[in-house]
């Protein structure tokens, strides 16, 4: 894959949004969203328990029709989506529990029983990380100071180990086979579960606040550890490490001063970290490459940001250049979508240019992965297929409202006088829209 310098890249913001919604304003250390390639998933506010709440990603409506998931009895801490089943989301909470969902066969607007419900932690559960590239690895951790690594496909817990202190964020390795825990007090672990020892250990940041820790997987981030903490426990610091030499950063970088850490997203085959705080306004974007780490942009929220995500880039709209999505909320009301574009400075330059066909990970059976088979099986080429399918569908449904929606307020102004001059370049307009939503057809 050719590494590719990325530089202005902005975020625009869609016209639509998930409206009219409940949503927890209960702090978390997560994000506090969560995105697959067909639903986003929030805390729903409750007066007591918890509940996650699921909509579908392409009902951009007032009211949407909302799947809610009850069961735990404590605050909805994190959520995260099952990678190679997308009907299948963990959910974490204050209640001490993890439990598996599967929203697949939904008959009603509610689900009252887990799949599976993850019992051994004696405290809150805070973080929880779906495995890359294991059958229903999960990582879990908690503030009874420990990490845990569980067969979600029985319920069975597989790995413990404790950690020093609370831990802040977690995270796998690309390949899947270490786990990377970030805690309080700036430290960072690298650990094998499967061996029981611990790879490494460093202090990553001068302070004693939350710590975000992600492993720069790709051709981009050449297996380097990306850190976010704080110096003095008041100016929010970046700091990059080569994970096989880590007594010293390779790169350290203070970004200002505010309360609240900052939450990166990585995407391996772009090179672009996204980077985000609740109750900040703006959202950052830096490239990494080449050892190096570049602002490549920002863009402004239309408000403070209490929860946020990014969708998998599976279903961004590559025709029109878009590098990602972002999914943030500010109000527990709605949830909002910037996309993230690249000015292009060629018309020839074309997107595989700039992102590359995502190579295919390996897709190991937990069985297979926790006594060290290198066997995987032929599903993600499977899964990619049919992911590309839907995606395909919600492009052109999402196209098709666009236009309906553009007709109806034509109608609207100009229905009085449809030869009005100023009628000809909307109309312009949507005949490009058409003629774009008939190549997405027919592709």
């Amino acid at each position: 894959m050719v590494c590719i310098k990325l530089k202005n890249v902005f975020g625009e913001h869609w016209r639509h949004s998930y409206r009219d919604l409940k949503i927890s304003p209960k702090p978390t250390q997560s994000c506090g969203l969560a995105s697959s390639c067909s639903h986003v998933a929030f805390p729903w506010d409750v007066g007591s328990g918890g509940i996650v709440s699921v909509v579908d990603i392409n009902n951009f409506n007032r009211n949407p029709p909302v799947l809610k998931l009850t069961g735990h009895t404590g605050s909805i801490l994190d959520m995260d989506f099952n990678r190679f089943y997308e009907n299948i989301i963990a959910s974490s909470s204050d209640d001490f529990s993890v439990k598996i969902w599967d929203i697949s066969n939904a008959q009603t607007n509610e689900i009252n029983e887990a799949k599976f419900t993850l019992n051994g932690h004696n405290m809150k559960v805070t973080n929880i990380k779906w495995n890359p590239c294991v059958d229903f690895g999960l990582l879990t951790t908690s503030f009874d100071c420990s990490a845990k690594v569980w067969d979600a496909s029985t319920g069975k817990e597989f790995f413990s180990v404790s950690i020093d202190e609370h831990p802040s964020s977690c995270s796998w390795t690309p390949a899947g086979d270490k786990i990377l825990v970030a805690t309080k007090d700036s430290n960072i672990s690298l650990i094998d579960p499967r061996s029981g020892n611990f790879c490494d250990k460093f202090k990553a940041h001068d302070s004693n606040k939350l710590t975000w820790a992600v492993w720069l997987g790709g051709s981009y981030g050449n297996d380097h550890i990306f850190t976010s903490g704080f110096v003095h426990n008041k100016v929010r610091q970046l700091r990059v490490w080569d994970s096989r030499k880590t007594n010293a950063p390779l790169i350290s970088n203070a970004i200002d001063s505010s309360p609240s850490p900052l939450i990166p997203h990585w995407d391996p085959h772009t090179g672009i970290l996204t980077i985000a705080s609740k109750g900040d306004l703006t959202v950052r974007m830096f490239q990494y490459m080449d050892g190096e780490l570049s602002r490549a942009g920002e863009f402004k929220a239309t408000g403070s940001l209490k929860s946020f995500c990014m969708i998998p880039n599976q279903i961004c709209d590559r025709s029109k250049y878009e590098l990602g999505r972002f999914l943030f909320n500010t109000d527990c009301k709605q949830i909002n979508a910037t996309s993230l574009y690249i000015i292009r400075r060629s018309t020839s330059t074309t997107m595989s240019d700039l992102y590359a066909e995502p190579v295919e990970n390996k897709h190991y059976t937990f069985a297979d992965w926790k006594v060290g088979h290198e066997r995987h099986t032929v599903f993600p080429f499977i899964f990619k297929k049919k992911c590309a399918e839907m995606v395909k569908d919600k492009d052109a449904g999402c196209k098709f409202r666009e236009i309906s929606k553009a007709v109806h307020e034509c109608n609207v102004r100009f229905g009085a006088n449809f030869n009005n001059p100023e009628f000809v370049p909307v109309l312009e307009q949507l005949r490009d829209s058409i003629s774009d939503l008939i190549k997405t057809i027919k592709i």
